[in-house]
């Protein structure tokens, strides 16, 4: 294992708007431009969301087949390169791949982890699919689940990438506690595990109509807030993730700028291997998810970064103890950049 290090990882939460790349791109940049101006430390990584530049609600392969890249050769691409090249920082996002096979287009749900000299290090496809992949006509990775080493500061940690679905049961008929993705985490000794995600909001039901979900579209129409950057000059240790949300009964209660507890609580019960076994090294975790709405979706925000210590679990009078922590997290319904500085 290698010695200690301090990473400044930045996880950015976009309300993307669906095909506007352009769009997508500006804000993205704007907020890591207000997160890293020259006056403070630059990142080692940033992460945005599954599909963060072209938006996730397709409707069919032919909706998506304009904003389908090859891997490092695309909009994606370039606007990784650009921040990784701009803050000398690997970036990490998620994007449409097509991939030529004998004739054959396929499709996969990807992300690509960029160097600091803007050279496509890593392309990961997505292996659990959700039913709105396949709607788009999104193939599984053949490759499965991979651990890879990641060059920081002349060192090498040792790195694994899920994509939203992949931190699920396979098809929802897996057996809850096999916990596919983390097992494979915590098997391969993985120190960094890397989550970019379009995960639904707990409050968010599949048989909503269109006049329920206009209730929320509202909430984001008419509350204007600005970009939440969160880092450790503002930052007060805040727990309020592990705290169940109360199902919102009225829309006009939802309040965007709240977590949402009963994702993150459900975050940390896949990721069991890495608290439930005891080992000799850290492991940070970062979930970057999206938030908004697409339609009938709403996404949960609630982008987190955790540490798990390796220490034992333990059963209290008060409950279950496990060794780790929550760096911080942003709201449910804002964008914005979380910044934390991690050691690994």
């Amino acid at each position: 294992m290698q010695k200690k290090m301090k990473l400044r990882i930045a996880a950015v939460q976009l309300n993307s708007i669906l095909g506007n790349v352009e769009e997508n791109m500006s804000k993205a940049l704007k907020m890591l431009e207000q997160a890293f101006p020259s006056s403070k430390p630059k990142p080692d990584l940033v992460v945005l969301p599954e599909l963060a530049l072209t938006g996730y609600n397709f409707k069919s392969p032919a909706h998506i087949h304009p904003f389908l890249e090859k891997a490092g050769n695309g909009k994606s691409y370039q606007f990784g390169k650009m921040i990784s090249e701009r803050w000398g920082c690997l970036t990490l996002l998620g994007y449409p791949e097509k991939y030529d096979k004998a004739n054959e287009e396929i499709i996969y749900n990807s992300a690509m982890l960029i160097d600091a000299k803007g050279k496509l290090i890593h392309n990961y496809r997505k292996t659990h699919l959700y039913e709105t992949d396949k709607i788009w006509g999104c193939k599984e990775s053949p490759d499965g689940f991979q651990a890879f080493d990641v060059p920081f500061n002349g060192e090498k940690i040792r790195t694994t990438i899920g994509i939203c679905m992949d931190l699920n049961p396979y098809e929802f008929t897996a057996p809850f506690e096999k916990y596919e993705f983390s097992r494979f985490a915590s098997d391969n000794k993985c120190q960094l595990i890397l989550i970019p995600t379009a995960w639904m909001n707990s409050n968010w039901k599949e048989n909503w109509t269109l006049e329920q979900a206009n209730e929320f579209h509202k909430i984001y129409q008419n509350t204007k807030l600005e970009p939440e950057i969160n880092d450790e000059h503002n930052h007060v240790k805040d727990h309020s993730i592990l705290i169940p949300q109360v199902s919102i009964k009225l829309a006009k209660d939802y309040r965007l700028e709240e977590v949402d507890g009963s994702t993150g609580r459900y975050w940390i019960m896949r990721l069991n291997p890495l608290y439930s076994e005891t080992h000799d090294f850290k492991q940070v975790v970062v979930v970057c998810n999206r938030s908004g709405m697409e339609d009938k979706l709403m996404y949960g925000g609630t982008s987190t970064m955790y540490t798990f210590f390796g220490g034992p679990m333990e059963r209290t009078p008060q409950g279950l103890s496990i060794d780790f922590n929550v760096e911080g997290s942003l709201g449910q319904g804002t964008e914005g950049v979380l910044v934390r500085e991690v050691e690994i």
